[in-house]
């Protein structure tokens, strides 16, 4: 059961990428006599592209004896590192290749000859040379032309041979660096250390009174618990709790000016706290009121 669900899942896995255009160049061509015995990463075209039928090249009929067959096979990954198939053409079987092109001489399975009255050449070119290069091969056994979009290549014993072609897509090769900009790039890296490794300046002026290095915060201190009644108010210990207030010593020369404050040293500010004492009161009043049962 579980090979059964492998193998769907591999069946559809492989119908999906059937299905979605490959646009990659074609880079090596092969021919055999049996198109199950293809070589290893390539394909064969052994069904034509107008009527599904077989895709045999050599088309001779035999009333007694084995068929002799020839099917073409294409890859995309094996071939000649760096080259890619630019276009084909089919020539008689006793005609000189031309110049730059390629031929299949034999099968690759069977070792047997290739041809038989007429043959397919390929011309091959380096992928940075070439603006096109064949995308695609299919064989018809009924059109008399190519199929828009492809380009007829020739026929062979009834079939005819057509191809796609695309353009290369190109990488831009990496630029490289001038001389000049690696001498400005190390300039700017050697201002970044002088900058870093130079003494920090202190500012001239302040807004408050730096702390002596004797002198050690307090430790913090537990908040002390709030009470049972509820004032609306939170007991909140900051991080300052134990840092002496000290006023500028630009400041002191108007301490004086201010009547309610002579000295902000040793002394603290005078505040009439009798309207938090009326509010707590209340308060506590209304909270006593809810509880004691006399009142309900």
């Amino acid at each position: 059961m579980l090979k059964s669900s492998t193998q769907q899942q591999k069946n559809i896995l492989n119908t999906v990428i059937d299905a979605l255009p490959d646009n990659r160049p074609i880079t090596s061509l092969q021919l055999v006599e049996e198109f199950e015995k293809c070589p290893k990463n390539f394909q064969p075209i052994n069904k034509t592209h107008d009527q599904d039928q077989d895709a045999d090249l050599w088309r001779e009929k035999m009333l007694i004896g084995k068929r002799t067959t020839r099917y073409l096979c294409q890859s995309k990954s094996e071939g000649l590192p760096g080259y890619i198939v630019e276009t084909l053409k089919i020539i008689n079987e006793k005609e000189i290749t031309p110049e730059g092109f390629s031929q299949l001489t034999r099968t690759a399975d069977t070792e047997q000859k290739a041809w038989r009255k007429k043959q397919l050449v390929y011309r091959l070119a380096k992928k940075g040379s070439s603006k096109q290069a064949v995308t695609d091969i299919i064989l018809c056994s009924r059109l008399r032309q190519a199929p828009e979009g492809f380009t007829l290549a020739g026929e062979i014993n009834g079939i005819l041979v057509c191809y796609k072609s695309s353009p290369v897509p190109h990488r831009p090769s990496p630029s490289v660096p001038s001389r000049q900009s690696i001498t400005d790039l190390e300039k700017t890296i050697e201002n970044l250390k002088v900058r870093s490794n130079a003494p920090a300046t202190q500012p001239q002026d302040y807004e408050y009174v730096q702390l002596s290095p004797s002198y050690q915060l307090s430790p913090k201190r537990a908040a002390p618990k709030p009470p049972m009644y509820s004032t609306g108010t939170l007991n909140i210990h900051t991080d300052v709790e134990g840092v002496p207030f000290l006023l500028n010593s630009a400041l002191k020369q108007y301490a004086t000016e201010i009547p309610a404050v002579h000295t902000l040293t040793g002394v603290q500010l005078e505040y009439d706290f009798h309207l938090e004492r009326q509010v707590l009161c209340t308060t506590k009043s209304q909270n006593d009121q809810s509880t004691n049962p006399f009142f309900h």
